[in-house]
């Protein structure tokens, strides 16, 4: 698949983090790190590693870049029982504990990636330096996400590609992720259709939709004694109200919130150039 090409001299390994096999992606720096921490990929809610494709090359080209597909997701085993945030994270701890070699991680994550991330650091002491975190969820109640009726619509529209992992049904999730259709590239179309088409995903996704995660929602105070570096990106037609956004970053010590113009729920796809010199400036800070 021409995707891999931005993946090229990485090595693919399905590894058991907490007993869970856990598909990882290992793409070595280009040139030396000189000693910076890896940094590791998370995607979002219904997502997979493949959904940072087009930011491995520029972000590999001085670090070291480790990618995982999530609890159920992608091609991790689907073993989960709540699918909650809560198990999620406990899953990623497992898997930043046995991948961790003394130096720690930066982290970029999305939605759900970025939920889990947050959690932990409000919870435990994960060994993270800086975070870049696109369109993080978790920071609303389910009720408040769904008082927009852009969500709404969203969700519903976004979880027929679960019970019918159609071309136009994947499509139609991009919708809701993508401000412009015309930047999908029909391979990722074809992919997930295949992920979401594996015996056991659609059970998982909807599980994922549906968990109770109202304990887990993250609050700015829960992380101020975690005093790190954070970057927020938004696109400028998001789901994310930036008023939300913009509140929650100032009530922390070191965070700075971005708009990406002419993006949606994942400008690291719609506008990866630009994208990509946020997240280069603010990990090499």
């Amino acid at each position: 698949m021409s995707i891999w090409n931005d993946y090229t001299g990485s090595e693919v390994r399905m590894v058991r983090y907490g007993g869970i096999r856990t598909r990882t992606v290992i793409t070595p720096a280009r040139v030396a790190d000189h000693g910076a921490p890896p940094v590791l990929m998370l995607h979002g809610r219904g997502g997979h590693l493949e959904s940072f494709h087009r930011n491995v090359p520029a972000l590999s080209a001085g670090r070291a870049l480790v990618s995982l597909d999530l609890l159920g997701h992608g091609l991790t085993e689907q073993a989960g029982s709540r699918y909650d945030v809560g198990e999620i994270a406990d899953h990623l701890a497992h898997a930043m504990t046995s991948l961790d070699d003394g130096r720690g991680f930066d982290v970029v994550a999305q939605s759900l990636g970025a939920w889990a991330v947050l959690h932990l650091l409000a919870t435990r002491s994960p060994s993270v330096r800086r975070l870049a975190l696109i369109e993080p969820a978790g920071l609303q109640t389910h009720a408040e996400r769904m008082s927009d009726p852009r969500v709404r619509t969203a969700t519903a529209s976004g979880g027929r590609a679960f019970d019918d992992p159609s071309a136009d049904n994947v499509r139609l999730r991009f919708a809701q992720l993508l401000h412009d259709q015309v930047t999908l590239d029909e391979e990722l179309v074809d992919l997930r259709r295949r992920l979401y088409a594996l015996p056991g995903a659609a059970q998982v996704h909807r599980a994922v939709r549906t968990a109770d995660n109202e304990p887990h929602v993250v609050r700015p105070e829960s992380l101020v004694p975690a005093d790190r570096s954070m970057l927020f990106l938004r696109g400028e037609h998001g789901h994310l109200p930036s008023a939300l956004l913009d509140d929650f970053a100032g009530r922390l010590p070191d965070a700075q919130v971005v708009t990406i113009p002419g993006a949606k729920q994942w400008p690291h796809y719609e506008r990866p150039d630009l994208v990509n010199t946020h997240l280069l400036r603010h990990l090499e800070r």
